[in-house]
């Protein structure tokens, strides 16, 4: 069994964002991507001697409960213990298909969090402050406002195009 690591799970639900912001912020996962996740979470979080425990049933409702609880704690060197960034808000299950409703968070701050990398590193690379990288990621924040220089600069720190943060 693999050691108890959360960041393959995580890595997984991630990326299937992309998707779910195509379709209001939900993604319909069938029967066959259910497998998938079904597989990576017995294998991180069920010890094999605890498996037979657990009913299909049973073991679908403990993945849907970590589904729902993931988060990551966004750090920074401000001294805080940092931000807590909630991935999903709701997952449900019909009998056949998984419904995954995920938060709804800023281009760039989600770009930041798929590339693994902290405000700092990305502050670093732009040559600008973390203020600057905090105030594009907040919700309110109307990137066509902003001088064409940043976005330039933001877009190449996260490693995309500018129009991928103006979403």
């Amino acid at each position: 069994m693999s050691g108890f690591d959360k960041d393959a799970f995580w890595s997984k639900i991630l990326s299937m964002y992309d998707a779910a912001k195509e379709n209001n912020y939900v993604i319909k996962v069938d029967e066959e991507q259910i497998r998938e996740l079904k597989s990576i979470f017995i294998d991180l979080y069920i010890p094999m001697e605890n498996l037979s425990h657990y009913d299909d049933e049973g073991l679908l409702k403990k993945m849907m409960i970590t589904i729902s609880s993931m988060y990551k704690v966004d750090k920074d060197t401000m001294g805080n213990s940092g931000e807590i960034v909630q991935l999903v808000n709701t997952v449900n299950y019909d009998g056949r298909n998984m419904y995954i409703w995920f938060a709804k968070i800023s281009p760039v701050k989600m770009r930041r969090i798929q590339l693994g990398k902290t405000r700092e590193q990305i502050a670093e690379r732009m040559g600008y402050g973390v203020s600057a990288v905090k105030n594009c990621e907040a919700p309110f924040c109307d990137l066509t406002r902003q001088p064409e220089t940043l976005i330039r600069k933001l877009a190449k720190a996260l490693e995309c195009d500018p129009s991928t943060l103006m979403g």
